[in-house]
C-alpha cells in the first residue's frame, strides 16, 4: 500500500472517529426518542465505515463478514425503532 493511500484511510478513520463520539453525545443528550434513533443509526454506518477503511487499511478480509453482520442488525434495529415511534408498539 502506498503512503498516500495509507495517510488518505488513516485521515477518515480519524474523521469517522470524530462522527462517532459526535453520535454518541446525540444518543446521550438528545432531547427526543427520535433524535436517538437517528443518531444510533447513524453510529452503526459509522461503525461500518470504520470497520471497512480498516480492513482495507491493514489489507486484510477478515471482518468483513462482521460488516454484513452489523449493517443487518442496524437496519433491523432502526426498523424496530421507527415502528415503535410511529405505532407504539413493534409486533
Amino acid at each position: 500500500m502506498s503512503g498516500w493511500f495509507a495517510l488518505v484511510t488513516d485521515f477518515c478513520v480519524f474523521w469517522l472517529f470524530v462522527a462517532a463520539a459526535l453520535c454518541l453525545y446525540r444518543i446521550v443528550v438528545g432531547p427526543k426518542a427520535a433524535d436517538r434513533a437517528v443518531a444510533f443509526d447513524t453510529l452503526s454506518s459509522v461503525a461500518i465505515g470504520m470497520i471497512c477503511l480498516l480492513c482495507i487499511r491493514f489489507s486484510s478480509t477478515l471482518y468483513f463478514d462482521a460488516v454484513w453482520i452489523l449493517t443487518l442488525v442496524g437496519f433491523l434495529g432502526s426498523s424496530a425503532v421507527a415502528k415503535y415511534l410511529a405505532k407504539g408498539r413493534v409486533f
